[in-house]
């Protein structure tokens, strides 16, 4: 097993099916000392949304396990829904960049609802989830916070790199960063080093699983992303930021997602110190 890496983080998402507190403490055995906390109801209940929590309470367990949080990973709404309300989507994301806040973390968002049909029509809901964005990353000023955005999400409205471009030609670096996971990138049956290259110093956080078109729950190595030639790229580029691992994995049983994500943490980790 190879030394922990401090740019290789986990996402609690890669434990969604346990208790938080569970989570954290198989994180912290790994070496790791960065998390993404999940906070997207579909996925995982570790940071319930709309949130109602104790920020500090969140801030000492992650604490107390030596470990550091890097994004609050959350779901706020359907951004390109026509009647989600500035006021509505404001009251559910201003208590999410209060806790990203505590945790000294960025707060990451999708694009879109978990569906490729538009509500209206392609520009209107590229408008109107820029619009959207916008209006998020006022709160997350507001709040001191870091926007990021999972521009390209196979599972979500932009779903595409024609999509994402259309995006973010909407919007500056200003408003947000660009969160890149090649799983969804290779699921959707793009190019992630060509769209990764074109992106330049816009990413600023990296979620890595692997994938195979039309499917991004595969454990490392099970699947189509070449990841050495992925780090590389991004290194030579000067990606400065966190590789996080989010293994929400279909094809690994429940009692072998402890040792499976330890084996990609090292993994990850070994690639990295090799590339540096």
């Amino acid at each position: 097993m190879s030394a922990p890496h401090h740019r290789v983080g986990i996402s609690t998402i890669s434990f969604r099916h346990r208790p938080l507190e569970e989570a954290l403490s198989l994180i912290a055995a790994t070496g790791a000392r960065e998390i993404d906390l999940g906070a997207i109801p579909d996925v995982t209940d570790h940071v319930p949304v709309p949130f109602h929590g104790d920020s500090a309470e969140y801030a000492r367990r992650i604490t107390a396990e030596g470990l550091r949080t890097g994004a609050v990973n959350a779901d706020p709404g359907d951004l390109n829904d026509p009647d989600l309300t500035p006021e509505a989507l404001r009251d559910v994301v201003a208590p999410l960049a209060g806790l990203a806040a505590t945790l000294g973390a960025a707060l990451i968002v999708p694009a879109g609802r978990a569906s490729h049909a538009p509500f209206v029509d392609r520009e209107a809901d590229l408008d109107r989830i820029a619009a959207n964005l916008e209006l998020i990353s006022q709160v997350c000023a507001e709040h001191g916070v870091r926007l990021l955005v999972e521009v390209l999400h196979h599972r979500r409205y932009v779903h595409t790199v024609a999509d994402a471009d259309a995006l973010l030609a909407r919007c500056t670096p200003s408003q947000f960063g660009v969160l890149f996971d090649v799983s969804h990138v290779v699921a959707s049956a793009e190019d992630p080093l060509a769209w990764a290259r074109s992106l330049g110093d816009r990413v600023e956080r990296v979620h890595l699983r692997d994938a195979v078109p039309g499917d991004l729950n595969l454990s490392l190595g099970a699947g189509d992303v070449d990841f050495p030639a992925l780090v590389c790229a991004l290194e030579q580029q000067g990606f400065p930021g966190t590789y996080v691992l989010e293994l929400e994995t279909h094809d690994i049983d429940e009692e072998d997602r402890v040792r499976d994500v330890a084996r990609s943490h090292a993994e990850i980790s070994a690639l990295l110190a090799q590339t540096a």
